[in-house]
């Protein structure tokens, strides 16, 4: 749809353009309320395509202190798949977090992050993954050879999302492996219309050409 067409469409749903009964009689009504949806909904449901991330743990982590502590965020396009590969790991690379962020019109909106997992195999019972909402929180979930549910949970509403590895025992998990999609679920909307919103134009614009 180009600029001026889109123009004539705003103007007709707010009112500002005249037209005159001959024109409406012209016209399917409608037909006009079909184009004038299409171009609502145009403006809200834009779908893009979804990007998954990989993040290994012990292979996407260094020393560097901007390495060293991974963050990473997830959207409505954006998703991660965390795995780990019995690799060794250092202090430095046992901890990762997420947080939801949206971008361009929806940056200012709010997410949970959520977590469903893929597989989770660890026969010496070696390793322990902790979640909390921060550094220093309660534990919301925990995985490891005895817990290892795939249902979904999610981080509370607007909170970071703490990924942390434990070994235990002193153990070395090289036969550990686990893989789980990281995503993220809106949880309030603070830019853009809504649908509820446009129905009420689109029934506003029916009422005022079929008197």
């Amino acid at each position: 749809m180009t600029y001026a067409s889109s123009k004539v469409l705003e103007n007709i749903v707010n009112g500002k353009m005249n037209l005159g009964r001959s024109v409406i009689g012209r016209l399917d009504c409608l037909s006009i309320c079909a184009i004038i949806s299409i171009y609502l909904y145009s403006m809200v449901y834009v779908v893009d395509a979804m990007e998954t991330v990989t993040y290994e743990f012990g292979s996407n982590c260094t020393s560097r202190s901007s390495d060293a502590y991974y963050r990473g965020y997830v959207n409505e396009t954006r998703q991660f798949m965390v795995s780990y590969r019995g690799r060794t790991l250092k202090y430095y690379c046992s901890s990762i977090s997420f947080h939801g962020s949206g971008t361009g019109e929806n940056r200012r909106d709010k997410y949970k992050v959520c977590v469903t997992l893929k597989e989770f195999t660890d026969p010496d019972c070696a390793l322990r993954l902790n979640f909390t909402n921060n550094l220093f929180g309660p534990i919301l979930q925990t995985f490891d050879c005895v817990n290892s549910s795939d249902t979904k949970f999610c981080s509370g509403d607007d909170s970071n999302l703490y990924f942390e590895l434990e070994v235990l025992d002193g153990k070395t998990p090289y036969l550990t492996r686990f893989r789980m999609l990281v995503t993220a679920e809106k949880v309030y909307k603070l830019s853009g219309l809504s649908g509820n919103y446009i129905q009420w134009r689109i029934q506003e614009f029916q009422i005022r050409f079929t008197r």
